[in-house]
């Protein structure tokens, strides 16, 4: 279990190396944020929410179509339902939506569904790009002309369709929306503002603009506001950092918000193990970082791509929120428990001091370094400094530590083989005492602004 002190040099790392993953990767804009128990101890911003109007993405603020997250929203409002005992689990599809009799394999479950277990088709052949995804009509269509193309629990096979008719179950069940079970059953007992289970005039008001990348040398390109129409509880979810860090915290042990702890075991236990992780359990995928296991769903949707991921044991939530198609939020989450349990593991070596520095005074040399050649991140984990490469996606694996020396001379004490273990290294400082570049071996980087 990380301490406060860790998880605030975890995330003195993370902020700018976050920040530059975003600027490699050319995304427009980007908000994250991470918290352990009731305290966010890291809430930031990169870039801006539309690039036409420059408007810059406020960390708290701005909304983000989250696409596949609202498979964990929807599994929710399922696993209230059946604590009310309105459903259960093992209830054939069949006998809660009639119109799927001859369609549907009769033994298929609403457990199958939520584990992708069902063999459901995945999308269909309707149009994904448009301004409005399939309505009822058409996704039912879809499910009466191709139902499924195996028997139930006969492969992993990840399907929005499947999700769909949960949602649509939810409606059946209850009489109301999935937008407003998504109200009554997640947000409202959670008092989130900023979350809507799919397009409202409300959340349009802060919601970034999407965008397809295409190359570098195309101009982004704009997607369209999509109204998810009858796909909404498989990707509809509009929200923000700090709401889904909340509705993370209601999902760890001892939260008892929404669910029971059975519920949220049943949730989070691996239901399917696949070749390789992530797992899937019932609405959330399961992985390990670095021995961490970690829970959560990413999403992806016309220019947005988002991932939430929060580890029980640990007590520890995070998000990452992206307005482009790129794979960055994916990055950015795993690099987040990389970074945790990497100053974990590093602590007890880290906390050597000498005369020549203390913790505090090791402050001065943090920052981003840049040369023609390279990047690197100087870090502070401890009582040591470390020498960062935030194109790395596992950067504390090769890390250089710096051991004090002298008043701005330090040696590499541990690192990477090919570099410049048991070397000197150098910061230089001018007249005021300001520190203004970091010579690493034969090379001079100087320091500079994100």
């Amino acid at each position: 279990m990380p301490n406060a002190r860790q998880l605030a040099d975890a995330s003195a790392i993370l902020d700018p190396m976050f920040r530059l993953v975003a600027i490699y990767d050319r995304i427009p804009g980007m908000a994250f944020g991470l918290s352990h128990g009731s305290d966010t101890v890291l809430l930031g911003a990169h870039g801006v929410a539309n690039l036409e109007t420059s408007e810059p993405v406020d960390p708290a603020a701005t909304t983000f179509r989250c696409a596949s997250i609202t498979k964990s929203f929807t599994a929710t409002i399922i696993m209230r339902l059946a604590e009310r005992r309105r459903l259960r689990l093992d209830d054939p599809v069949t006998s809660l939506l009639t119109w799927t009799r001859g369609a549907l394999h009769p033994e298929l479950t609403v457990r199958h569904l939520l584990m992708h277990a069902g063999s459901v088709i995945r999308d269909g052949t309707n149009s994904w790009e448009g301004p409005e995804m399939p309505d009822r009509s058409s996704v039912r269509e879809q499910v009466l002309r191709h139902g499924t193309f195996g028997e139930p629990s006969e492969r992993f096979r990840y399907s929005n369709i499947a999700y769909s008719l949960l949602g649509e179950i939810a409606e059946h069940l209850t009489g109301r929306t999935f937008v407003q079970l998504v109200r009554r059953e997640v947000t409202h007992p959670l008092g989130l503002e900023t979350t809507w289970g799919d397009l409202t005039p409300i959340s349009r008001r802060h919601l970034a603009t999407g965008y397809w990348l295409g190359r570098p040398d195309e101009k982004p390109e704009a997607a369209p506001p999509t109204d998810t129409s009858a796909i909404a509880p498989a990707g509809g979810l509009v929200s923000c950092v700090p709401d889904l860090l909340e509705y993370q915290r209601a999902h760890i042990p001892g939260d008892d918000r929404l669910l029971t702890e059975y519920a949220k075991r049943e949730m989070q236990r691996p239901q399917w193990q696949r070749a390789t992780e992530p797992h899937y359990g019932l609405g959330w995928m399961t992985w390990h970082v670095d021995g961490i296991q970690v829970v959560g769903h990413s999403g992806g949707f016309p220019g947005f791509v988002t991932k939430i991921g929060f580890a029980p044991s640990e007590r520890i939530v995070a998000a990452v929120l992206t307005n482009a198609q790129e794979t960055t939020a994916h990055r950015c989450l795993d690099l987040a428990y990389h970074v945790i349990a990497g100053v974990g593991s590093a602590w007890e070596r880290a906390a050597a001091t000498t005369r020549w520095q203390t913790r505090a005074s090791l402050a001065r040399y943090v920052g981003l370094y840049r040369s023609h050649g390279s990047d690197v991140v100087i870090a502070r984990i401890n009582g040591s400094l470390f020498v960062l490469d935030p194109k790395d996606p596992m950067p504390l694996v090769v890390a250089d530590r710096l051991q004090p020396v002298g008043r701005h001379r330090f040696r590499v004490a541990e690192g990477y083989d090919f570099g410049f273990v048991g070397e000197d290294v150098s910061f230089q400082v001018d007249r005021r005492g300001k520190v203004v570049a970091f010579r690493w071996g034969a090379h001079v980087l100087q320091r500079a602004a994100l």
